[in-house]
């Protein structure tokens, strides 16, 4: 009796230790995938028992204990990921334009959103903030009167490194939209350096944009500047990890969790998935393009070339297909609207992830142990195809130059060759090998700031110096002006000095 009390005290003390906090999250962006990172984010801190509210155009699947949800309105990116796939339009100038244009107006619809401002007189312990392209939504901070958190769905860029004032190591680490694992001479480097300074525009020109809708909802007259508000951040969640790009330089505020969305345990399968996965006798092939391209808008040439293909396999395909029905699919095929993704790539018959190249896909192939086929469309999808085929575990296919035999010739060589299953499972060793969970390293750095209001410990004094301040060119130009002037005093005081010594000794001479 007396060891069960003794038991019971210790466990009522472990309780009494753990508090519950009051989160927002605010998560403004019309990308689904992006949103199911933050999403698993928030059902983690609700299992540990928080009290949280997830603010998002997207709704869970089911409901979740702990778990408050307010679904909000989103600019449809139907027309512009169309034009991505039938006029390749995904990386030009004005489709990023048209990117950036849409994520301002659904984080302008969020904040204007009644739900919202239902709650605005509610207490919350801590904001995190869903990070893609709008940042203005960052005063919600300062309105309740809590720290901030940004989570942001891809790794480390000039827009997310000025949170916090974490360095960006041009000189020694690829850009994200650049790729690769390292400089290889001097052009590597000045390309990086070249596009860091375009980076530095588009971030200049995106933040001159943002301060009249920051303005708007956050009025000076009552909130911080909203420069001063964008400095003010105590945590960065990146998801990514340095085995996906690189090592690099990181503050103790920026951390990564790359995979965050990534189930331990894969969720059941729905039974006919679940019987089309487990009956497939020669493996099966899983096509998705994402979250926001449809395959539906393929147009019909490349969609007749991957139909083709498929029909020749003897494996299964499992495809993300957002119409009722595939128009003329063979047998072999199954389509749904949407998939579980990371449940289906849990699925030890899937031997091949056919993929448009994002983020969260790529995290889940090598977390899982699948082999890619990329076909990057926009963004820095490239890049995180390129970085895999130098792994050896992913082939990439141009979108541009689609057709039947080059469709044909790549599936093939995935499904027959073992090399790139082989390769990706001791890939899937490392990516998986961390003392922590990608979920659990997440949770406790939001309840360490949470804790410790806002773990101003972490703060980096560099957040709030000026680029000169930063890079210690106020400093050499000082130097610079001393040395400047001690050559000058010397060569005046030796001048003078000189003459005297001269005009002495011609008195001299002449006497």
């Amino acid at each position: 009796m007396k060891f069960a009390l003794s038991g019971l005290f210790i466990l009522l003390c472990c309780f009494a230790q753990h508090e519950a906090y009051r989160i927002l999250c605010i998560y403004p962006s019309s990308g689904r995938s992006h949103v199911l990172v933050g999403q698993a984010l928030l059902k983690g801190l609700a299992e540990r028992g928080h009290d949280v509210t997830m603010v998002s155009p997207f709704k869970l699947s089911k409901p979740v204990n702990n778990y408050r949800e307010i679904v909000t309105q989103k600019v449809e990116l139907g027309q512009m990921t169309k034009d991505f796939l039938q006029k390749s339009t995904g990386n030009s100038f004005m489709g990023i334009v048209q990117l950036f244009q849409s994520q301002f107006r659904t984080a302008e619809m969020v904040l204007e959103d009644p739900q919202l401002q239902a709650i605005k007189n509610e207490h919350f312990d801590l904001v995190i903030v869903g990070y893609f392209v709008a940042d203005f939504v960052l005063g919600l901070g300062p309105h309740f009167n809590a720290p901030t958190v940004v989570l942001f769905s891809a790794g480390l860029s000039k827009l997310t490194a000025d949170f916090v004032g974490n360095p960006r190591a041009i000189s020694t680490v690829p850009h994200l939209m650049i790729g690769g694992r390292g400089m290889k001479g001097f052009g590597d480097r000045l390309k990086n350096f070249l596009f860091s300074g375009v980076e530095n525009v588009i971030s200049a020109v995106a933040s001159y944009a943002q301060a009249s809708y920051y303005e708007r909802f956050f009025p000076s007259d009552r909130y911080p500047k909203y420069s001063d508000v964008r400095r003010n951040v105590s945590l960065v969640l990146l998801n990514t990890h340095f085995s996906q790009s690189m090592p690099r330089p990181y503050l103790p505020n920026v951390v990564e969790v790359g995979g965050l969305q990534i189930k331990a345990k894969p969720d059941p399968l729905p039974k006919d998935i679940r019987e089309w996965l487990d009956g497939a006798e020669h493996g099966v092939v899983y096509f998705c393009l994402g979250s926001n391209l449809k395959s539906a808008d393929l147009p019909q040439k490349k969609l007749d070339a991957i139909l083709n293909t498929f029909a020749q396999l003897k494996q299964r395909v499992l495809w993300k297909w957002e119409s009722e029905s595939i128009p003329n699919a063979p047998p072999n095929v199954l389509s749904k609207s949407w998939l579980p993704q990371d449940d289906v790539l849990a699925h030890k018959n899937v031997i091949l992830f056919i993929s448009h190249g994002g983020l969260g896909g790529v995290a889940e192939a090598k977390y899982h142990g699948v082999p890619v086929l990329g076909i990057p469309i926009f963004a820095e999808q490239f890049q995180n195809i390129q970085a895999m085929v130098e792994e050896g575990i992913a082939m990439q296919l141009n979108y541009q130059e689609l057709d039947e035999t080059s469709f044909s010739r790549a599936v093939n060589i995935m499904v027959r060759e073992h090399r790139y299953r082989e390769k990706i499972k001791e890939i899937s060793n490392v990516y998986r090998d961390r003392p922590l969970s990608a979920l659990d390293t997440a949770c406790y750095w939001v309840e360490y700031v949470a804790r410790y209001s806002g773990a101003p410990q972490l703060h980096y004094p560099g957040s709030e110096m000026s680029f000169f301040q930063l890079e210690s060119l106020d400093v050499i130009g000082f130097l610079l002006v001393v040395v400047y002037l001690f050559v000058k005093v010397t060569k005046l005081i030796v001048t003078f000095i000189f003459r005297k010594v001269f005009k002495t000794q011609r008195k001299t001479k002449i006497n």
